[in-house]
């Protein structure tokens, strides 16, 4: 009986520790990197930005849609890099405000993996070419003009 009860122990220990996260097995995750960008622009004039690159080339989502766009639109240039592309409204002018990222996939702290928006999520586990990521959080300010914008050197 004392075998019994000692051999269950010891195979109960086991699968725990087999199933548990293992804190120097995990991949660590950089906490995001907050860039603001304020922009001044003409009424109906177009933006765009290209956005930072990170290690994994992940998409970028949007957090905050832009409220007075006619366009605003994520997708890429010429050369391949992520950009960010805005137009305001026909004629609007006022302030204006766009948050995207590319941090889609954060882990908790059990270690698996939770993703805000599965449909974009990464193929694979939640490294897929392993290591630390790069994540970035993008807020782009917009401060549309009904003047001509004139630089602080007028005389």
């Amino acid at each position: 009986m004392k075998k019994t009860i000692l051999i269950l122990t010891i195979a109960g220990a086991l699968v725990v520790n087999m199933t548990s996260c293992r804190k120097e097995g995990m991949r660590k995750s950089r906490k995001p990197i907050a860039e603001t960008i304020n922009v001044q622009m003409k009424v109906n004039e177009a933006y765009t930005f290209v956005l930072p690159k990170n290690m994994r080339d992940d998409s970028y989502y949007f957090i905050e849609q832009a409220s007075h766009s006619s366009i605003s639109a994520l997708g890429k240039n010429a050369n391949g890099d992520r950009i960010y592309q805005y137009t305001p409204a026909l004629n609007y002018y006022g302030k204006d405000r766009v948050v995207v990222s590319n941090a889609e996939v954060e882990y908790q702290a059990q270690g698996s993996c939770w993703n805000p928006h599965p449909a974009d999520a990464p193929k694979g586990n939640c490294d897929g070419k392993g290591g630390e990521e790069d994540h970035y959080i993008v807020t782009i300010n917009f401060d549309v003009a009904n003047r001509q914008i004139t630089s602080n050197n007028t005389k």
